[in-house]
């Protein structure tokens, strides 16, 4: 029988790396999650970690890089593609390769992920690159600057979108509409049938969206404030509920309300409950 799996939520990568969760504490939880999931990696989780490297002072680097080193070395680990890639992968069966121009597969992620961990700071992983121990000849050049810009588009696009709901320029998605802004940037016409399957098989996600769409219309949350701007990749992060066999780990309470109804909402799994089962069981 298949193991779920199993992925981490950025804070829980930062609160294990600055000891706001116990390091005993942390490591049973660890043993526990081995035996009993199979273990992945976010895109968006390692997006964010790479982002505080990209954003963080020169001195800083190497210590900012804890929150990764501690995502990356959890155990064996799957990564997981761009998560619309992802999403549309498992529901619409659709090679990854058909979907992407720019790959964001897991492959890619790794490779990325492993360069910015041997690097000594972001000009080297710019220029000239980064030389895999185990292949010296494979030299790996990456721009954090630039991932951490471009990646931050869709967030400020997020925070505009929802203010133009708030303002009334734009109304509020419908799940097929929803759905059809999905599948429209990869060339996919958005059909009823795929609109309902997409929307259907992405309905945690879809109802955090639409919570937040309320949110737009009934208060003053403003969306592009720090600390606010991660909604769009906290959305992003349930794109994966779709595939029946993954777990979300995470400590931010605001997803059990922001997903209430939905079935997938019990593989959302807050650390504070898991730990607490992995500590009565002891």
């Amino acid at each position: 029988m298949l193991r779920p799996k199993i992925f981490y939520d950025t804070n829980i990568c930062i609160a294990a790396t600055n000891r706001q969760i116990d390091p005993a504490e942390w490591n049973r939880v660890q043993r526990y999650i081995r035996r009993k999931y199979a273990y992945c990696i976010s895109f968006i989780t390692a997006k964010e970690l790479l982002g505080r490297l990209a954003r963080c002072e020169k001195q800083y680097f190497t210590r900012n890089k804890a929150p990764l080193e501690m995502l990356y070395g959890c155990g064996r680990r799957e990564f997981l593609s761009y998560p619309p890639a992802f999403a549309l992968e498992h529901i619409l069966q659709i090679a990854h390769a058909a979907l992407h121009p720019e790959s964001k597969d897991g492959a890619w992620l790794r490779n990325i992920s492993r360069a910015a961990l041997l690097a000594p700071s972001k000009e080297v992983l710019r220029n000239p690159g980064i030389r895999y121990p185990a292949n010296p000849r494979l030299l790996q050049c990456f721009d954090l600057n630039d991932f951490d810009d471009f990646e931050d588009g869709p967030q400020r696009e997020h925070a505009a979108l929802l203010e133009g709901i708030r303002n009334g320029s734009i109304d509020p998605p419908n799940r097929n509409k929803w759905a059809a802004w999905i599948l429209h940037p990869y060339g996919l016409t958005p059909f009823t049938e795929k609109c309902v399957k997409v929307a259907n098989d992405l309905d945690a996600a879809y109802r955090f969206s639409e919570s937040l769409s309320r949110l737009a219309k009934t208060s003053g949350y403003d969306f592009s404030k720090k600390g606010h701007v991660t909604d769009w990749g906290d959305s992003m992060q349930l794109f994966y509920l779709c595939d029946p066999r993954v777990h979300f780990l995470t400590m931010d309470r605001r997803f059990e309300s922001r997903t209430l109804g939905s079935a997938q909402a019990g593989r959302i799994v807050l650390y504070q409950h898991l730990r607490d089962e992995v500590l009565e069981a002891a």
